[in-house]
């Protein structure tokens, strides 16, 4: 096997693990509905805040109209699902063409990073941006920035490594 080769299948296999992780996410959500569901009402409805918080002037941001908690819940759980089948479908497109078809991997990288730039928009924007900044999430005991980020930094670093050129297309260029 040649270094390019070895390097694209790890490109393809680390968009399929990306890919995974998002459908077992959205999957989880759906078969363990209310825990999470729990989770977004609390952050969203700014109702479990700690006792130290006095920004008090915010709470008027607070979502608590049911039909829209469990709207943004559906949407969130649609955009895991959609991102997860985008991924894969770009691995797949990854894979066909990582051995001879430089078109083909081209264009599962863009389908990839279409799908990443989903998941971005979950677990970066959603959550570490509108959940941790405008409802306040990192002061309630509702907390899941760290997680958020983690997701957002993972997402982000295989989008970098899997559109960055291989060994042979250096040579070549």
């Amino acid at each position: 096997m040649d270094a390019g080769w070895i390097h694209r299948f790890s490109k393809l296999l680390l968009a399929f693990f990306l890919g995974i992780f998002c459908l077992i996410v959205g999957y989880n959500n759906i078969v363990d509905f209310n825990t999470n569901y729990q989770f977004v009402i609390h952050v969203l409805s700014m109702d479990s805040m700690q006792p130290w918080f006095l920004g008090t002037q915010l709470f008027d941001r607070a979502v608590t109209k049911p039909s829209l908690l469990l709207t943004a819940y559906w949407f969130i759980i649609a955009l895991e699902i959609i991102a997860g089948l985008v991924i894969s479908f770009g691995a797949f497109f990854m894979f066909k063409g990582a051995r001879y078809d430089n078109a083909s991997f081209s264009k599962g990288q863009g389908i990839f990073l279409a799908g990443a730039t989903i998941a971005l928009f979950i677990w970066y924007f959603s959550f570490a941006v509108v959940g941790s900044e405008w409802f306040q999430m990192w002061a309630s005991t509702e907390n899941a920035q760290m997680k958020a980020y983690t997701f957002s930094e993972f997402i982000l670093l295989v989008m970098i490594y899997v559109i960055i050129p291989s060994p042979r297309e250096w040579s070549e260029s």
